[in-house]
């Protein structure tokens, strides 16, 4: 499958070639030759979804052991090879995916094949590295859940927005689990999800595609298929009523935390919520800033977001407040902004300035090679089709008034939200 080069409401859509190897690898490859680097992303199809009940915490666990050593490696020398020869890597744990990426200078391209291709050719984890990986994640989830402040929030969330499915625990996982886990456990979580036929490799930069297309055979092409990957159905049922939980935390000031239930990503819904937050809270003049930090001095934090999933979505609402504010006073505020909302007091300038700064932020983002080696392996990954790299504009401009007012209508109500208020312990 080639891309075709146009044009797309005023933005110039990207080229690329888009194929799979026989054992089920999908490979996506994008030329830009405006500098000398190269950006590979292996994208694989797991995340904490994925994780059985009484194993929370595999797939963010996974996504640190791949850098302790691989078949014809040892720990710490994928680092130092990579750095060594320039590039800097990382990777990133969601529900649905654990992502990695290696940006190296384009004539160290065949380099970061062979490094990405040889975690994929066998789980090579010992003892000593899954023991010292147990002990980095716990000291990641004590600086940055348990003693940070407002750092249990997605822990807090997860179990109370969702009850019957992956999405009910946080990708960083339970303790305790990740503490059990022993090598078998190990192994059978890499040969399930860390196959070929279970991974997206993209790559965008200054290459040849005929010559990448050569270097992909030669480093993926004879990993073998792994066996059919089964994912969890998503069988969650309404919520039916809000929830709401007051948490005594180590902080100084009061803070509110609202999450709402709503379909999965890029539906007409989800992208309606994206622009809405914009409105509510992108920027100084946005509703909820101008009235709450800026006229009435309630809050000296407020923002919303859309978190977007696979099978399912939550859109924020938080505020951390100014001393002594009641948090209910807050509550009220942005309930009535929601509510105006619903019944479209929103303006089409506030809209269009809505659509303009999301147009800004994606063509912003569209000239690095590394947000375009990850959307690419993330349209693969989750539709099989990469060319919705190209299609985001247009999907966010087609989002009309009566778009945004039934979507708030249907999903932004009391009945299918959670709400946490964060109080000083003392």
């Amino acid at each position: 499958m080639q891309g075709e080069l146009k044009k797309i409401d005023g933005d110039t859509a990207l080229k690329f070639d888009y194929y799979e190897l026989p054992n089920g690898l999908k490979v996506v490859l994008s030329e830009d030759h405006t500098i000398p680097s190269v950006a590979i992303n292996v994208c694989y199809h797991v995340g904490s979804k994925n994780e059985k009940p009484d194993k929370r915490g595999y797939a963010h666990l996974f996504e640190h052991l791949m850098f302790e050593g691989s078949k014809h490696l040892k720990a710490g020398e994928y680092d130092r090879i990579s750095v060594f020869a320039g590039g800097e890597n990382n990777a990133y744990t969601t529900e649905d995916k654990t992502n990695y990426y290696l940006l190296l200078p384009s004539n160290q391209l065949e380099l970061g094949l062979w490094l990405e291709s040889d975690r994929l050719l066998g789980c090579a984890v010992t003892k000593k590295s899954l023991e010292i990986q147990k002990g980095v994640i716990t000291e990641e989830k004590n600086q940055n859940c348990d003693n940070r402040p407002y750092g249990t929030v997605n822990i807090e969330f997860a179990p109370k927005l969702y009850k019957n499915s992956g999405y009910s625990w946080d990708t960083i996982g339970d303790m305790a689990e990740v503490q059990n886990a022993n090598m078998d456990d190990i192994r059978e979580f890499y040969y399930s999800y860390y196959i070929p036929n279970n991974t997206v490799l993209s790559i965008c930069g200054d290459i040849n595609i005929a010559e990448t297309k050569e270097l992909v055979e030669k480093y993926f092409g004879e990993i073998s298929k792994g066996k059919d990957v089964v994912r969890p159905e998503f069988n969650e049922l309404p919520l039916n009523g809000e929830s709401r939980k007051i948490i005594y935390d180590d902080i100084q000031f009061p803070g509110i935390f609202i999450g709402y239930r709503i379909p999965g990503e890029f539906t007409k819904e989800s992208v309606s919520l994206e622009i809405l937050s914009e409105i509510l809270a992108g920027g100084e003049s946005s509703k909820l800033y101008r009235e709450l930090v800026y006229e009435k001095q309630l809050s000296n934090e407020i923002a919303s977001y859309v978190d977007n999933k696979e099978s399912t979505g939550v859109f924020y609402i938080y505020s951390v407040l100014m001393p002594d504010v009641e948090t209910g006073e807050v509550e009220k505020i942005i309930d009535r902004i929601i509510d105006d909302t619903g019944k479209g007091m929103i303006s089409d300038k506030e809209i269009e300035k809505a659509k303009n700064r999301i147009e800004t932020k994606l063509t912003y983002k569209k000239q690095s090679i590394l947000y375009k080696a990850d959307l690419f392996a993330h349209f693969t990954c989750f539709y099989g089709n990469p060319g919705m790299i190209n299609e985001i504009l247009k999907v966010y401009l087609s989002v009309s008034k009566d778009d945004i007012i039934r979507t708030v209508n249907t999903y932004l109500n009391m009945q299918n939200r959670v709400i946490l208020t964060y109080l000083p312990k003392q």
